[in-house]
C-alpha cells in the first residue's frame, strides 16, 4: 500500500479548513501561496473548499508550512 493510501478522502477533507487557517495565520494571499508552492489557484481553492485532490498536493502544501499529514489529522 502506498503512502497516499494511508489517508482516506474523509481524512483529507478534514484538513481542508486547517489549510485555509494556516494560510491566514501566515498572512498569505492565495496568490502568494500559489507562487510559493507552485500549486495553481484552482487547486488551492479546491483544497481549501474541501475537495479531495491527490495526496501529493496536500503533502506539498503541508511541507511548505513545516507540517505533515499526521500532525494535522491527529
Amino acid at each position: 500500500m502506498g503512502v497516499h493510501n494511508l489517508f482516506s478522502n474523509e481524512a483529507l477533507a478534514e484538513i481542508c479548513p486547517q489549510l485555509k487557517q494556516l494560510r491566514i495565520e501566515h498572512q498569505l494571499s492565495i496568490e502568494e501561496l500559489s507562487a510559493a508552492t507552485h500549486l495553481t489557484l484552482k487547486v488551492l481553492r479546491r483544497m481549501e473548499n474541501g475537495k479531495c485532490l491527490p495526496y501529493s498536493y496536500y503533502r506539498r502544501l503541508l511541507k511548505f508550512y513545516g507540517k505533515n499529514m499526521k500532525m494535522v489529522i491527529e
